[in-house]
């Protein structure tokens, strides 16, 4: 084929870009025809069985033939079980066990990495008491709860010396944890929560007042914004008003687990 400029010259167009042209305006008709069907577009949930690892550090006093208090450590929303780890020293040099699982579900971050997530949380509303969870949150945090929590548990026993079993979770993390304590309140002996709320409408069918022989140390930061204190305040009278045994205390900071504490939280934990 040729082509014919105006000073009546003639150069030949090359069939390798012909074949271009074409090409590309076949595959915007196929991303037009599939535009055409995006509005039918739907997400369907499956309940499958998965693998997700715990990451565990063990004191250099361990000694299998001796039990040994167990901290099961759950992250925030969009962190890692690694991430949690860096909490570990001040209880594994306390002869604790430390343990971190990872959440179940990825979660894309601003910066490009991949988190996790405990449930499929809708972050256009930050807190959730705000607003009723919606039947996709609390499903999967009965999944989490009753599924992987129980399974943490139980692999963690079967393969270490462990004495009694505290929960200790941040924000997304702490919400796990408080519902760890309702439905697992026969497993497990203490729960530590760092910025986070709980609701009687996301415990499913566990009767709230089953586990208050759990004992529970709420630590809440006054400034803390994501979780801000009155909503700390309600879970915490939640728990009261069905007879568990809630210490509370407050910090002058935000949305942290505060490492200045944890000597305190170790002390609780010792506490008969």
């Amino acid at each position: 084929m040729n082509r014919i400029f105006k000073n009546g010259s003639r150069t030949k167009i090359k069939p390798t870009i012909i074949l271009l042209v074409q090409a590309l305006f076949i595959f915007s008709n196929f991303a037009l025809a599939q535009n055409d069907t995006i509005t039918s577009n739907s997400i369907v949930w499956h309940k499958v069985e998965s693998l997700t690892p715990t990451i565990v550090t063990l004191p250099n006093s361990y000694d299998p033939l001796h039990e040994h208090t167990l901290i099961i450590a759950l992250h925030g929303f969009g962190s890692t079980a690694e991430n949690f780890q860096r909490f570990s020293q001040p209880f594994t040099d306390a002869g604790f066990i430390y343990a971190t699982p990872e959440a179940p579900y990825s979660y894309l971050r601003r910066d490009g990495t991949i988190g996790y997530e405990w449930f499929l949380y809708d972050i256009s509303s930050y807190i959730m008491l705000e607003r009723p969870a919606s039947e996709i949150e609390k499903e999967a945090m009965r999944i989490t709860t009753e599924r992987q929590m129980g399974q943490v548990i139980s692999d963690l026993k079967e393969k270490y010396n462990v004495g009694k079993i505290f929960f200790m979770g941040m924000s997304q993390g702490g919400i796990i944890t408080y519902l760890t304590g309702i439905h697992h309140y026969d497993k497990i002996d203490g729960m530590i929560i760092f910025g986070s709320v709980v609701d009687k409408d996301w415990t499913g069918t566990d009767n709230i007042k089953m586990g208050n022989g759990v004992r529970t140390l709420v630590i809440q930061g006054i400034n803390d914004e994501a979780v801000p204190l009155k909503f700390a305040e309600q879970s915490r009278d939640l728990l009261i008003d069905n007879d568990y045994n809630v210490s509370f205390k407050k910090f002058n900071g935000g949305h942290v687990v505060p490492e200045n504490l944890l000597p305190f939280v170790i002390e609780w934990i010792n506490q008969e």
